[in-house]
């Protein structure tokens, strides 16, 4: 170490004391030097009163005695300035058993870690001061949401019904207009928007860590993670809660983010005793499968389900990935594994039929299909834009031939314009859609024409913008809505219109208006050059010719 003192001596030096005796060991390290003696050059002038010992590697140790008046050479001398430069260089260089340039090395890297480190504290009181401001503003933007919730609360109760009330809140609730009307607005997500609107709508519940976020105490992460955990609580099990965690540290810091979680968690579990057997079965309620796109062309499936079915799927998983490892399979464990429960959901998993036993058979084996959208530049290698799974994500050019190409592979062609991406449509007349007609709809909208939703329009309601029989059943008056919108619009909480170019033109309750336009299914492929679109009117004289998606039916019915 670049200096040794006794813990008593040292503790007594941080405090306010005198200690009699310090004990320096000096190294020729510059940097263990400046990083080292910082502390004790800053106390000492003005705390020590004694005897110095300067024990130097190369030579024997010298004792020096050492009043508040000589401490402050001391400091002089690591530190050039007019006090150093009335005393004499070679005397002070002679006691602390170096030369003139290892003295001036030392002086300088002194000065250089004495300065970052001002630097680095300014900063981090800066830093500190914008996380407390920042705090204010997220409470004051609490706030906000409760005041738009309370006032689109009203606005709904006044909008004129034409069913029960009871159906359309249940339908769609005033928090989930606010959480889109928010989202929409700001982009924050709906999920983060309604985690939020826990708090804010709550505002007594929730004193206590309000409070603390008002003062610059908490964080908005924080609060939003306490109403999230104590949603199933009680008002009085929520303030014990909101206390443990909120409760200061013992040195007077902040607490960390592991610290305030295992707080949580130990309250969580202390109170919620009695009410373990509610929040479990309003976990197993929400149970699912969960998949998403990730990079290289990968996907990640997550199966939510009871802990003790969990554990009986992976013991299984790893019995048979061992017993393959086991026969010389060079794939590891984690492959094997993850290849095992692949092949059983797509070709060998057991349905649960009605009467409580596993049908077996054809009837186990659910077909699974992949939609892949592949424009003609990147099937024929003349374009590498990236293809998309409608519903999941993009893969890129090159995987999507290769999934193209695989044996089993069926494709359908989707006339599309060349100049605006738009599939070709024909329009058609009936009471209800006709099936060519369903498809030519979703294979125009794509997804929801709701503002920034992307629900494939498969998975989508079929509703009549100027409703039936006002208005015709055709392709030009029939849009693709997520149930939601679908909702959103039949109760008239949310307006839309239609505007030219295919364009469905949303007002929400705020008076905010969004526009979204049928889908571009060539989205990324520039048109070829020198080609012109094609007659839109040619294209179509005849609509039963095109080939489009095939569709499967919904288990739910879309109302018209």
């Amino acid at each position: 170490m670049p200096y040794v003192a006794s813990s008593r001596a040292f503790a007594a030096l941080l405090a306010g004391g005198s200690p009699r005796v310090l004990d320096l060991a000096w190294v020729r390290d510059p940097n263990g030097v400046a990083g080292s003696v910082r502390p004790v050059i800053t106390v000492l002038p003005n705390r020590c009163a004694g005897e110095v010992v300067y024990d130097s590697p190369g030579g024997p140790s010298e004792t020096h005695a050492t009043s508040r008046s000589s401490a402050s050479k001391v400091r002089a001398a690591e530190r050039p300035g007019p006090e150093a430069a009335a005393e004499p260089a070679e005397p002070r260089a002679r006691a602390e058993g170096v030369d003139r340039p290892q003295q001036d090395e030392r002086s300088r890297s002194v000065g250089v870690t004495e300065g970052l480190l001002r630097a680095g504290e300014a900063v981090m009181a800066q830093v500190e001061a914008l996380e407390a401001v920042k705090a204010r503003v997220e409470a004051d933007l609490l706030a906000a949401y409760g005041a738009l919730h309370t006032i689109q609360v009203q606005q709904v109760e006044a909008l004129p019904r034409g069913g029960s009330a009871v159906r359309m809140a249940r339908l769609v609730s005033p928090e989930r207009v606010v959480a889109e009307e928010v989202a929409l607005a700001t982009g924050v997500g709906v999920g983060e928007v309604s985690r939020r609107l826990t708090v804010a709508t709550a505002p007594r519940r929730h004193r206590r860590i309000l409070h603390a976020l008002r003062c610059g105490a908490t964080s908005l992460h924080r609060a939003v993670q306490v109403a999230s955990e104590t949603a199933l609580l009680s008002d009085a099990d929520v303030a014990v809660v909101e206390e443990a965690v909120l409760a200061p540290s013992r040195d007077g810091r902040v607490v960390g983010q592991r610290t305030f979680t295992a707080r949580l968690r130990r309250a969580m579990a202390s109170v919620d005793a009695r009410g373990s057997v509610e929040r479990r079965a309003h976990a197993r309620a929400r149970r699912g499968v969960f998949g998403r796109m990730v990079q290289d062309g990968m996907g990640c499936l997550t199966l939510t389900a009871d802990a003790a079915c969990i554990a009986a799927v992976l013991d299984r998983l790893d019995t048979r990935a061992r017993a393959l490892r086991g026969t010389g399979d060079p794939r590891t464990l984690d492959q094997l594994r993850c290849d095992l429960a692949t092949e059983a959901l797509l070709r060998g998993h057991a349905v649960q039929s009605r009467g409580g036993e596993a049908a077996t058979g054809e009837a186990a084996l659910a077909a699974a299909r992949v939609w892949l959208v592949v424009p003609f530049e990147v099937a024929t290698g003349a374009s590498d834009t990236g293809c998309e799974l409608p519903g999941h994500g993009w893969v890129t050019a090159a995987h999507a031939r290769e999934i193209m190409t695989r044996p089993g592979s069926v494709w359908h062609t989707l006339p599309v314009d060349i100049a605006t991406g738009a599939a070709i449509t024909g329009p058609t007349t009936a009471y209800r859609p006709t099936r060519a007609m369903v498809e030519h709809v979703r294979a125009v909208d794509g997804t929801c024409r709701g503002p920034d939703c992307h629900v494939p329009a498969t998975r989508c309601d079929l509703d009549h913008e100027t409703p039936w029989p006002v208005g015709e059943t055709s392709v030009t008056n029939v849009f693709a809505k997520h149930r939601l919108h679908h909702n959103l619009k039949t109760h008239r909480i949310w307006t839309s219109t239609q505007i030219p170019d295919g364009g469905l033109q949303w007002t929400t309750l705020t008076g905010r208006t969004y526009t979204t336009y049928p889908k571009n299914w060539r989205e990324g492929v520039p048109p070829p050059p020198g080609m012109r679109p094609p007659d839109s009117v040619a294209a179509e004289d005849d609509p039963s010719e095109e080939s489009v998606c095939t569709t499967t039916s919904d288990d739910d019915p879309p109302p018209f």
